[in-house]
């Protein structure tokens, strides 16, 4: 007899006698088995193994959705390390004065956000940080294009960040971000030969390597760090994925200020 089969023929019995534990946890182990093997098996041994483990989850559908929430535990848990760990590495870059940028550039913490311009929740965040900034003056918000709604987006952020070399990089992100017109390459330009762009370096630089690579870099930081949708922020040691409101950016900055005085104190 297959040794992996008896091996699952064993625990899949000792599993509808007893719901010990140490046998829960080594199911999985052996039921994973399955997938690889399952072709060495008789048909009448894949039938056998079907009907003890239907009976076991007809059993004890409560130990199966325990299991089931215990995993999910585990995988958060795992993933909000790794974000965290991402996030070690990114602080340094954060602080890059090159970066798309409002507010004080010399603050005592720094707000990260990751947008996208077609996002509604976006809009609603850039006025809370247009808010923010005017209540205290002290901080510095590091804009992070994240393009991932439509195409639109994707060419709204070349054009900010195409603007960001000739110095206007706030007042086309502004214009941007309160824009509800057409949807067009054409209309974005118009709004950026408003505010005063060289538009044919403008469009020179929309196509550079080096504006692509940026959003390219963008998207894997957010992706690193936990943070699918927008807007996702980061405020000092803690990840924010999704919107927050103006009170929470209040609150995240408070927290943040309150670490970094602890830190102070321990040096």
């Amino acid at each position: 007899m297959n040794k992996t089969y008896r091996i699952m023929r064993r625990t899949a019995k000792a599993l509808l006698l007893t719901t010990g534990a140490a046998l829960i946890a080594s199911a999985p182990i052996a039921f994973a088995a399955q997938a690889d093997v399952k072709s060495s098996f008789t048909k009448e041994q894949k039938a056998e193994l079907d009907v003890l483990l239907r009976q076991f989850v007809n059993d004890n559908p409560e130990l199966i959705m325990e299991s089931f929430r215990q995993f999910q535990e585990d995988q958060e848990e795992k993933a909000e390390q790794s974000a965290q760990e991402s996030l070690e590495r990114y602080k340094e870059g954060f602080a890059d004065r090159n970066l798309p940028m409002v507010g004080n550039p010399d603050g005592d913490v720094t707000v990260v956000e990751f947008f996208d311009y077609n996002c509604r929740y976006c809009v609603k965040a850039f006025e809370d940080i247009m808010k923010f900034i005017e209540e205290d003056k002290n901080i510095r918000v590091v804009l992070l294009d994240m393009p991932i709604l439509s195409q639109s987006s994707q060419i709204m952020a070349t054009i900010g960040l195409a603007a960001n070399k000739q110095g206007k990089y706030f007042e086309m992100h502004k214009a941007l971000m309160e824009y509800s017109g057409s949807q067009s390459e054409e209309a974005f330009l118009t709004l950026a030969k408003d505010i005063g762009l060289d538009i044919e370096q403008l469009k020179k630089d929309m196509n550079s390597a080096e504006i692509k690579s940026m959003i390219s870099k963008n998207r894997a930081m957010s992706h690193n760090l936990g943070i699918q949708g927008t807007p996702g922020f980061v405020v000092g040691d803690r990840i924010y994925p999704g919107y927050i409101g103006k009170n929470g950016l209040r609150k995240a900055v408070k927290e943040a200020r309150e670490v970094k005085t602890e830190e102070k104190k321990v040096e």
